[in-house]
């Protein structure tokens, strides 16, 4: 007798090489969805029974059913934010000079005294290799308060106008976790402000997006995320007002978002909204399209500008400014750093610290691990986010505590030959993102690209998890040099990295992570199978079709 037709799959994809990420059945060949769950996965004979005269029937023609892509490292919304700042990355601006005439045309095009806001320096690619001067910086905004962001976010750029409405001068003492630096013949501020010297002067000047412009933002940057298999992402850190969180929910609600999203809590709106007036809202509170995750904290900066803190200097200056530590800086005090991850501990939250530097992952575990003394609770799964210079007796450590690894392996790729010869040296280089190290150790290991860092199907710097994989996969460098051969993973642990890994990084795995019944329906097709593809053609393995849901919200 037959079924009545609602009781049969929605849709099923047939004809497919579906890697599951299952341990209890690694491989299938197709799979049956019904509303926005998986009803059923196993052979195209199995999966057929499943489809009635209304099911829709995706023949996959052999290619690939993955899980949907969980990036578990971006900052979502800044990415669509950043979309309408002047662009000053390398390439395709290639000089300071570049730079300055990309500032000149917004400039010419916005009221006087408006602010201008550009993304994406690079003082180690650009022909120069230096900072822009405070001149240069005043030359090419003179009627404008000016601030030039980093491409790792770590710095800021101010021109003379920004710094006058910032209060900051000649004068203004050295803060805690930052550095102002000064040219050391005069004394004077060169407009390089690093660390927490920009985040709190100058941040809270710029006028924050409006709640349109946010949402509008975060729905083209989930269009570009789902268009290389993005289907979840752990956003590290949103805004410090309201409407940052209003437009998430408002974006999901009006059905404009086809992402989901596990919200980290930056510290400073943490303590402001979260500390002060105790909503009793916890880690884990929410939908299956907007979760509130962990409080987002630092313990060090970024390699780039030599403010990740290290036992050992870098191996060059990139400051004339003696005053600068050679080591990298600390933006948290130890004893602070401990005081906060307790406090957010105890209250039941997940703890995500921001730490590159081994110095810096040791101060950030003597923190974990002090609140995990303190307020013993079962499974907190803090987190070390980029976690690159990362010791294999820290590793160990995190192994003992349950402390999940969030990596950062582009940098191998992006980064590397830089790492060597201007920021660390060879050996520190071979040894970043030991993701080898500790899975064998039995960390759980995740990646990311911490977009828009990264950018979606760029070439050099990709937000695509695919290019993560063929990044750990192969540890090459952009002039070919293979950074730490033993520290490789296999395709197979990149994918986990970026599926099953990814969802137990935000506790829940028991709903997404891998292509298994009951599971939400999030899926990719892939043109290509990465597991048996030649390891350097991962990044080029074309996204066909992205599924949220049940829904097909991309197809190539």
């Amino acid at each position: 007798m037959a079924l009545p037709e609602s009781l049969y799959a929605d849709t099923i994809l047939v004809n497919g090489t579906v890697i599951t990420v299952d341990d209890a059945r690694p491989t299938a060949e197709a799979v049956a969805v019904k509303g926005d769950r998986i009803l059923y996965v196993g052979s195209n004979d199995e999966v057929r029974q499943c489809a009635g005269r209304n099911t829709r029937v995706i023949d996959c023609g052999g290619k690939t059913v993955l899980p949907g892509f969980i990036e578990p490292h971006t900052h979502f919304m800044s990415f669509g934010v950043r979309l309408g700042m002047v662009n000053v990355r390398t390439p395709p601006n290639n000089s300071i000079e570049d730079v300055l005439a990309r500032i000149r045309e917004r400039a010419a095009v916005v009221p006087k005294g408006q602010w201008i806001e550009a993304q994406g320096y690079e003082h180690t690619a650009v022909a120069e290799k230096r900072w822009p001067t405070l001149a240069e910086l005043d030359s090419a905004a003179p009627d404008n308060p000016l601030v030039m962001t980093y491409r790792s976010s770590h710095v800021w750029m101010a021109n003379s106008a920004a710094l006058r409405l910032a209060g900051i001068d000649d004068d203004t003492p050295q803060p805690e976790g930052g550095h102002m630096d000064r040219d050391p013949r005069t004394g004077k501020l060169t407009g390089v402000l690093r660390e927490k010297a920009a985040a709190r002067p100058v941040n809270n000047l710029v006028p924050h997006p409006t709640l349109q412009q946010l949402k509008d933002g975060v729905e083209l940057a989930g269009r570009e995320y789902n268009s290389v298999g993005i289907t979840s992402t752990h956003d590290a850190g949103t805004g410090d007002t309201p409407d940052y969180y209003r437009a998430y929910q408002e974006t999901i609600d009006e059905g404009r978002l086809k992402v989901r999203v596990y919200l980290m809590i930056h510290d400073l709106p943490y303590k402001r909204f979260y500390l002060e007036r105790d909503l009793g809202l916890r880690t884990g509170f929410g939908s299956d399209w907007l979760r509130l995750g962990a409080v987002k904290t630092c313990s060090d900066g970024s390699i780039q500008v030599h403010t990740c803190a290290f036992y050992d200097p870098y191996i060059t200056s990139d400051t004339d400014d003696p005053t600068k530590d050679p080591r990298g800086v600390l933006q948290y005090a130890p004893e602070d750093q401990k005081k906060l991850v307790l406090e957010a501990h105890g209250k039941g939250y997940q703890v995500a610290i921001h730490a590159q530097g081994d110095r810096g992952v040791d101060v950030a575990l003597d923190a974990v691990e002090n609140a995990m003394n303190e307020v013993p609770r079962p499974d907190p799964r803090h987190r070390i986010e980029h976690c690159q210079g990362v010791t294999r007796e820290a590793l160990q450590r995190m192994s003992r505590l349950g402390v999940i690894a969030s990596f950062y392996p582009h940098h191998l790729w992006y980064w590397g030959d830089r790492h060597i010869h201007d920021f660390l040296g060879i050996e520190r280089a071979q040894r970043l993102d030991p993701m080898r190290t500790a899975i064998d150790l039995g960390v759980v290991t995740v990646a990311h690209s911490d977009t828009p860092i990264a950018l979606p199907k760029d070439p050099l710097f990709a937000t695509d998890p695919l290019f993560g994989i063929w990044c750990a996969v192969n540890r090459k460098t952009r002039a070919g040099v293979v950074l730490g051969e033993n520290e490789r993973i296999t395709p197979m642990e990149g994918l986990r990295a970026y599926t099953i890994n990814a969802a137990y990084a935000a506790f829940e795995e028991g709903i997404k992570g891998s292509i298994t019944t009951g599971k939400l329906a999030d899926l990719v097709v892939l043109g290509d199978n990465p597991l048996t593809v030649d390891p350097w053609e991962i990044r080029n393995i074309p996204v066909e079709r992205t599924i949220v849901g049940g829904e097909v919200v991309y197809e190539a």
